[in-house]
């Protein structure tokens, strides 16, 4: 399976992991989330059950996506992962400096986190946090959120929640996000209805662009909002990405839409550029008619993130008469 560009800036070589156990609900009265004595509760995590603070105070982020909800969640961490500035939203930017960074190039450094004795550490189960886990466990409990190529970034901040026992917080951003999906689906009815999809992004592979599925991140957000899809999305695995030739922009024909990713400056992500260049690019029906649209929220971790990717896709819906 191809390796989606965001999980490369903190997994580097990250291949698909399996769903280690059923996503459960996440507040802070959650299923899956029992007190075990009036200082600590029990919740469900991808390494089984973890006994955490029942209201921790100094928490140490591993990984980008429960940093992201923390900060969501007007909970800023004693430690965070260094994944590269220009990676970070930029909403997420200016709390992101002030904390101190603790892992970084997949590397976690177990004495800095030890040093600033926190009494929680969340993360995501990717492979190269999972290798580690036994040893962040030693320095505090330790809660990781499972991991799954088909999860949707809604999950992430629901583990983050119950971790991190900020249930009412979490439960505000998620009404904000479907009142936000109800409002386009809303306002966009005609548009949704009659508007194909394709969602792309420059790639890795030399001379290549992806074709991301209906399952993808932008796919699945798409999908609740009961967007359609043109043949290339529409006939790519779902979750997975085709890897195709710059040459191949017939494949993009029927697509009154197109949605990519862009840098948080606005430039191209991942070498697309030289897609846009091609004669064969320019003459597309959805470029021509000024129905191409990029976003730096193409892998959201967070709710943040959603709502900006549903800010794109108001953009591009706007075009439309």
């Amino acid at each position: 399976m191809t390796q989606h560009p965001r999980l490369r800036r903190t997994v580097l070589a990250l291949g698909a992991a399996a769903l280690a156990v059923a996503l459960a609900a996440c507040s802070s009265t959650a299923s899956g989330e029992s007190t075990a004595s009036a200082g600590t509760r029990t919740v469900s995590t991808a390494e089984g059950e973890v006994t955490v603070p029942a209201h921790p105070q100094r928490i140490v982020s591993v990984h980008a996506w429960t940093t992201e909800s923390l900060l969501d969640m007007d909970v800023t961490p004693v430690g965070v992962e260094n994944s590269g500035e220009q990676y970070v939203p930029t909403r997420y930017v200016p709390a992101w400096k002030k904390i101190d960074k603790i892992a970084e190039g997949g590397t976690v450094d177990l004495e800095k986190i030890a040093a600033l004795k926190p009494d929680l550490i969340v993360g995501v189960d990717v492979p190269y946090l999972k290798d580690v886990y036994a040893k962040l466990s030693t320095i505090a409990p330790t809660a990781f959120a499972p991991f799954s190529e088909s999860a949707t970034f809604q999950d992430y901040p629901k583990y983050t929640a119950a971790f991190a026992d900020t249930g009412a917080a979490y439960e505000a951003l998620k009404k904000k996000y479907d009142d936000r999906i109800a409002e386009l689906r809303s306002t966009y009815a005609s548009q949704l209805a009659t508007v194909k999809w394709d969602v792309i992004q420059g790639g890795f592979d030399a001379g290549n662009f992806w074709i991301y599925s209906t399952g993808s991140p932008v796919g699945g957000v798409l999908e609740s909002l009961g967007a359609t899809f043109a043949s290339a999305t529409a006939g790519t695995k779902s979750g997975d990405t085709q890897s195709v030739s710059y040459e191949r922009t017939d494949l993009l024909t029927d697509a009154d839409a197109i949605i990519y990713y862009v840098n948080n400056d606005g430039t191209p992500a991942n070498n697309i550029d030289k897609l846009f260049a091609l004669p064969g690019y320019q003459s597309l029906p959805a470029v021509t008619g000024g129905h191409a649209v990029g976003t730096p929220d193409f892998l959201p971790g967070s709710y943040s993130d959603g709502l900006g990717l549903l800010d794109s896709i108001e953009k591009a819906l706007k075009t439309f008469s």
